[in-house]
């Protein structure tokens, strides 16, 4: 999850000295890149050589649109990401694009080596970076780690549960990207930003050896469309059942939809913006003990008694609809879902994307 800037005067000075144009070192064996920093640390302490980066941006949720520029593009993203998480709009813009900046520095590199695993979080990212590698480095000098499991993990929710010994033994295990990995991550990337979501759909419905997790993660986009059911995320959808079955506070429920999740990609920071939703509007989903509960800081937020509405209710037993009740337009990827009765729907019980009539 993209973590809150640090708006600090020294934070700034420290950003600027680490995105600076500056001659990079010798030697330069590895840029290791990551999704975010909780390896980042043990692969130190593993005594991998190399730069470690992280990429963080949430590009499983909002929009996506090509566009003439690359400022254009961050910019863009870090509105999105201002909104919907509170965090400084400038600070953030500044962080996507000293990380892309990083990354155009595989070249750079001997070798750049990708560290990510199965869920949608991860795939996301990781096809965006894998599009952007092609443009900029070497690409027989970018790897790839990307697991769905690990010996003795029962439950495997991500990398950052393994020790600094346990990722050790997987750098030997990467494997150089080759062609159709590259060619089947610029596919989706231009399907993630297309304005239909017709060649996702088909992406999420093959089976490629490329990127093997990568149909199953598309597929668990898709379910985030409204449901044909009630208008409902399938996110929204738990977090409801949760909070109905017991769960008392949005820090309860997190982690009961997690383990509900077969491979869990939400950090609490996105999933609290979803909880904000659902207690927004004329017709919210879900009250609090605060009066104000959707504009309450996560620090706030997480620990708030909550219960559904009398509309939640009828919500979820599927006697309304979350689109006729909100209207709320929203974006997934280049795809604007608007008004009561949104184009595209997701059908959870034969799991797939359908097509709606417009009325």
């Amino acid at each position: 999850m993209l973590p809150l800037p640090d708006t600090t005067t020294t934070t700034r000075k420290r950003i600027a000295r680490k995105y600076k144009l500056a001659k990079l070192p010798d030697p330069r064996p590895f840029l290791h890149i990551r999704c975010g920093d909780d390896i980042l640390a043990k692969l130190d302490q593993a005594g991998l050589p190399g730069d470690k980066i992280r990429w963080t941006d949430v590009l499983c949720e909002g929009p996506l649109h090509p566009h003439a520029g690359e400022a254009d593009r961050q910019r863009e993203r870090a509105a999105y990401l201002s909104r919907r998480f509170g965090v400084p709009m400038t600070e953030t813009y500044r962080e996507i694009m000293g990380a892309d900046w990083r990354v155009d520095q595989a070249d750079q590199y001997h070798e750049t080596v990708l560290w990510f695993e199965a869920d949608l979080y991860d795939q996301t990212i990781l096809v965006y970076l894998l599009q952007r590698l092609k443009r900029v480095a070497d690409p027989a000098r970018v790897s790839l780690i990307c697991i769905g499991g690990f010996p003795g993990v029962d439950r495997f929710v991500g990398l950052g549960q393994l020790t600094p010994a346990q990722l050790a033994t997987l750098l030997p295990t990467r494997q150089q990207i080759t062609r159709r990995q590259f060619r089947l991550a610029e596919e989706t990337w231009a399907a993630l930003n297309a304005p239909h979501p017709r060649d996702l759909v088909g992406l999420a419905r093959s089976k490629t050896r490329a990127l093997p997790f990568l149909p199953e993660a598309l597929s668990r986009y898709l379910a985030e469309y409204p449901s044909t059911t009630n208008g409902l995320s399938r996110t929204a959808q738990l977090a409801l059942e949760e909070i109905h079955g017991g769960a008392t506070s949005p820090g309860l429920a997190f982690p009961r939809v997690q383990d509900r999740e077969p491979r869990p990609f939400m950090g609490d920071a996105m999933f609290y913006a979803v909880i904000r939703d659902l207690a927004t509007g004329l017709s919210p989903l879900l009250a609090g003990a605060h009066p104000r509960l959707s504009r309450l800081p996560d620090s706030e937020l997480r620990d708030r008694q909550v219960w559904l509405t009398a509309q939640g209710t009828r919500v979820l037993a599927g006697r309304a609809d979350w689109c006729e009740l909100s209207g709320v337009a929203r974006q997934m990827g280049g795809v604007t879902l608007q008004g009561a009765h949104p184009r595209w729907r997701w059908d959870p019980v034969q799991d797939r994307l359908v097509e709606q009539r417009r009325r």
